[in-house]
């Protein structure tokens, strides 16, 4: 792909620019038909749009689907390093309960 450009909800989705513009374009239609004029970031219909329909016809070809199982093995990786990152501070942190539990049982036991 020479020219690419992002896919205004997935940024992770590069398209030549006719097709980035074409789901701008509905993108921006959807801000229109909202009824709440103050309304800010990614209408929630353009998003159920993407999902249900742009991505899994988009999918088809060969360079999204590449795209898409570049993006899903990122996405694995960062959710395991995020559960890396949480069992490790779990950890720590029970660590420190069960020492303050410990000296508050030994406390509780010299009072009485």
């Amino acid at each position: 792909m020479s020219i690419a450009r992002k896919h205004p909800i997935a940024n992770w989705l590069l398209l030549p620019p006719h097709e980035q513009r074409k789901a701008l374009d509905k993108v921006l239609a959807f801000r229109d038909q909202s009824d709440d004029p103050m309304a800010s970031g990614l209408p929630p219909a353009a998003v159920a749009w993407f999902w249900q329909e742009e991505l899994p016809r988009l999918i088809q070809r060969p360079d999204v689907r590449r795209q898409a199982e570049e993006h899903l093995t990122e996405l694995q990786y960062q959710g395991d390093e995020l559960h890396q990152q949480i069992n490790t501070r779990a950890g720590d942190l029970l660590e420190r309960l069960d020492a303050i539990e410990a000296q508050v049982h030994q406390l509780q036991e010299a009072m009485g």
